[in-house]
């Protein structure tokens, strides 16, 4: 304890602070993610001392998570995918003019989200490390169908139109060539697409562009007598009141930790099965998507506890838990670190202290989510014909800056105004980018476990860990069916009453 309080500087602090400051700055900015983040910011990171380096890389990627919820809030446009479904809830409570109570849910999630995966990494990584190395593509298959069965929760009330456009999300990335067999599949003889739709600049368009088409015949986000200015007593209240919902707060972070700890899962994933828990034990799920408290924090804190999750494999195995923990890998092993389970009995000083540092970040994040939430809000008071023409080009910018390639803006063009009739029609978006990241995996890990069982299909149904996760599946999809029916009931219910 004493050598992990000799090494907290003021200059670790400073670092880990600024590494913060710039993760929230470029998980702010529509299409640039955690591993975007930290390749830009790599240069600056190899520059300092091994213990240095990781702090300023991994507040960098803990604060992605945060940023990508800002903009998801304001203005219905997420970060990453990893900020859609903070949507559902954030942008309708800041169309009410709750804009500095949704940033201050967001950042009260991200905060507890963030702390209880770092508790859960220093004390757990050894024990998950290994109940991740019994997932094998068998079970990773079947728990990306427990995952599309999200689809289900998104909008109980239009159940048919959620699987549809789920669907059709992990249709789209089948455009490309065939990963097993090296076909072209929907090409149409373009050659860019021969490496498969662009996903970032596929989920600015439907989100960005869609969102963009909407709101172009308005004047402000937020209209006439609920233009509020926030106030510091204001955001206080919602920080106070995210507390008051300790056990959505708690089971989100605690399912975003178990499936960062899964290699590859990612906080997509973690964020909407944390807001679909979250809305099928609660006491009023007929209230989520209309901007309600639950629904921020539900995905946030199952966002942003994929950090420390993801950590996990990445110490104790060597395992990279996402694309972001990878870089972080590299730069250890180019310190001359390596991770594994020796490096927690010889190294265990310095992950306890990277650990304290982690939660200084956290720290960082809440009070940051205070102190901006005054100037976040001046965002909604600019007219639309400047936010909305401004928000396309930073959208425009993004997409470009994948591949740096001009075909990737049409294809947000196109993608903004499929996604305007979805919108238009009812039709969930969010749901259409799950299935844009579950497709690929769902593919994958189908070959994978076809090639190693000789195609022998039980493989699925006989390993204890998919026995489980096939229960899990059945609960889920009983549940989101009882919910469809009781929320029905009480809408015949209301009908009757008027």
């Amino acid at each position: 304890m004493i050598e992990i309080l000799a090494s907290l500087t003021a200059e670790t602090l400073a670092i880990a602070v600024g590494g913060m400051a710039l993760g929230i700055f470029f998980g702010a900015l529509p299409g640039f993610g955690g591993g975007a983040a930290m390749a830009i910011t790599l240069p600056i990171a190899i520059t300092l001392s091994p213990l240095n380096s990781m702090v300023f890389l991994i507040n960098v990627y803990g604060g992605t998570h945060y940023g990508g919820g800002i903009p998801s809030v304001l203005l219905g446009v997420p970060g990453d995918a990893g900020g859609a479904p903070t949507v559902i809830d954030g942008f309708p409570m800041t169309r009410k003019g709750k804009v500095s109570e949704a940033l201050a849910y967001g950042a009260m999630g991200s905060f507890t989200g963030g702390t209880f995966s770092i508790i859960a990494f220093l004390l757990f990584s050894p024990f998950l490390a290994r109940l991740a190395l019994r997932f094998g593509p068998p079970e990773f298959f079947v728990l990306v169908l427990f995952g599309l069965t999200v689809l289900a929760s998104i909008d109980p009330g239009r159940l048919w139109k959620g699987l549809f456009a789920g669907c059709l999300g992990m249709a789209l990335p089948a455009i490309g060539v065939d990963p097993a067999w090296g076909e072209p599949r929907m090409t149409f003889d373009i050659l860019q697409l021969y490496e498969g739709l662009p996903f970032i600049p596929a989920l600015l368009g439907l989100f960005c562009i869609a969102q963009m088409l909407f709101l172009i015949d308005e004047k402000h986000l937020v209209q006439g007598a609920l233009q509020a200015s926030p106030t510091l007593r204001g955001a206080l209240s919602g920080m106070a009141d995210a507390f008051r919902h300790k056990r959505v707060l708690l089971q989100s972070a605690a399912v975003g930790t178990f499936i960062g700890a899964l290699p590859g899962a990612g906080a997509t994933i973690a964020a909407f099965v944390a807001y679909t828990l979250a809305r099928s034990t609660s006491k009023h799920p007929e209230k989520y998507g209309t901007g309600i408290p639950e629904g921020i924090l539900a995905t946030e804190a199952g966002n942003s506890s994929n950090v420390g999750g993801a950590l996990i494999p990445t110490f104790a195995l060597g395992i990279p838990g996402s694309a972001s923990t990878a870089i972080l890998l590299g730069v250890m092993m180019f310190m001359g670190l390596r991770p594994g389970p020796r490096l927690f009995f010889e190294q265990l000083t310095l992950i306890h202290t990277l650990g304290v540092y982690l939660l200084f970040g956290c720290l960082m994040i809440a009070v940051f989510g205070l102190l901006a939430a005054k100037y976040f809000y001046r965002l909604t008071r600019i007219p639309l014909n400047i936010l909305v023409p401004c928000t396309i080009a930073a959208a425009t910018l993004g997409a470009y800056s994948g591949r740096t390639e001009f075909f990737d803006i049409g294809v947000m063009l196109v993608m903004g105004a499929f996604g305007y009739l979805l919108m238009k029609y009812k039709y969930p978006l969010s749901a259409v980018v799950l299935g844009m990241v579950l497709g690929p995996m769902a593919e994958e890990y189908f070959t994978q476990s076809a090639e190693m069982s000789d195609w022998d299909f039980t493989i699925f149904f006989t390993r204890p860990i998919c026995i489980f996760l096939w229960v899990c599946i059945l609960v889920s999809l009983v549940g989101s069916g009882l919910l469809a029916r009781r929320n029905a009931k009480r809408q015949q219910a209301k009908e009757i009453q008027l």
